[in-house]
C-alpha cells in the first residue's frame, strides 16, 4: 500500500465516525465492529472490492474464552507487519484484550487511530490513551500492519 492509499484508508475510517457499534456489522451509520471498521475502510479507500473478504461468523465475547490468535490470522492473510517507527496513516493497530488480539484500529496520522469502540461506536483515540493499557499501565498494542493485499 502506498503511502496516498493508507491517506485513503485513513480518510475512509474517519468516515465511519458516529456509527454505533454492533457485532459483526458493516453499514455505516447503523452499525460496525472493530474487524469490520478495518475491513470498510479498504472497500472505502477503493483497495478492496467491497463484501470480497470473509469472515467467519463469531461471538463479541470470543477472546475471552479462545487463546487462538483467531483475529490475527485474518489480518495476516491481507497484510504484513511493519516496525512501529514506520506506522503511516491507514496502517492497523491490533490490541490484546482478554487472551489474544482482540481489537483493531486504524492509524489516522499524529497519533491518532479511529476504532470502533462497545458502547461508544466509532470514535478517534490517542495512541497513548489509557484505554490501550493494562492493569500495569503497559500498552495493549500488539503489532502494527499493512494492506497488501494477501499478495
Amino acid at each position: 500500500m502506498t503511502s496516498e492509499e493508507g491517506k485513503q484508508v485513513a480518510r475512509a475510517a474517519i468516515g465511519w465516525l458516529g456509527t454505533p457499534h454492533v457485532n459483526q456489522a458493516k453499514v455505516k451509520g447503523k452499525g460496525v465492529d472493530c474487524g469490520m471498521l478495518l475491513i470498510a475502510s479498504l472497500e472505502d479507500a477503493g483497495l478492496m472490492k467491497k463484501n470480497s473478504f470473509y469472515v467467519a461468523p463469531y461471538s463479541n465475547m470470543w477472546h475471552l474464552h479462545h487463546s487462538e490468535e483467531w483475529f490475527l490470522h485474518y489480518v495476516q492473510m491481507i497484510c504484513e507487519e511493519v516496525p512501529y517507527a514506520d506506522m503511516r496513516p491507514g496502517d492497523w493497530l491490533l490490541y490484546q484484550y482478554g487472551r489474544c488480539i482482540s481489537h483493531g484500529a486504524v492509524y489516522v496520522g499524529k497519533g491518532i487511530v479511529c476504532h470502533a469502540v462497545v458502547g461508544q461506536g466509532v470514535i478517534l483515540s490517542e495512541l497513548n490513551d489509557v484505554m490501550f493499557l493494562d492493569a500495569h499501565g503497559e500498552s495493549r498494542l500488539r503489532g502494527v500492519y499493512r494492506y497488501t493485499g494477501g499478495e
